[in-house]
């Protein structure tokens, strides 16, 4: 996992809180792609590097954005890699979800132990 630069110098300078909200406001949008050789799908194609299934999520505004690949769409030979990709999207959003959580109770912690004290 690459930290960006804002987050890892919280961290070295024991910042936690700081680094909590950063790495919170980091964990709302997912992306998950699915890519297919061309040739599998059409040998004339070649220009292509590949046709893809993509999906965005925003758990901030609540959107969820599908790009299918046209050839995709109505290909029966490609109908079980759409659920697979659905079935990713949906693994990865229970474990953003998840983690989402757990940064929000270190926080939580963060706060009762710092704050609550005073």
């Amino acid at each position: 996992m690459v930290l960006n630069p804002e987050l890892r110098a919280k961290i070295q300078a024991s910042e936690i809180f700081e680094a909590l909200n950063i790495a919170m406001s980091e964990t709302v949008e997912l992306e998950v792609t699915t890519w297919l050789d061309c040739s599998d799908l059409d040998r004339l194609d070649r220009s292509s590097l590949g046709h893809r299934l993509h999906t965005r999520l925003s758990l901030l505004d609540g959107t969820i954005d599908h790009e299918i690949d046209l050839k995709l769409i109505d290909n029966p030979a490609y109908r079980e890699l759409q659920r697979w990709h659905i079935k990713q999207v949906k693994q990865r959003q229970d474990s953003l979800i998840d983690n989402l959580a757990s940064l929000g109770k270190m926080r939580n912690i963060f706060l009762s132990q710092n704050f609550g004290s005073k």
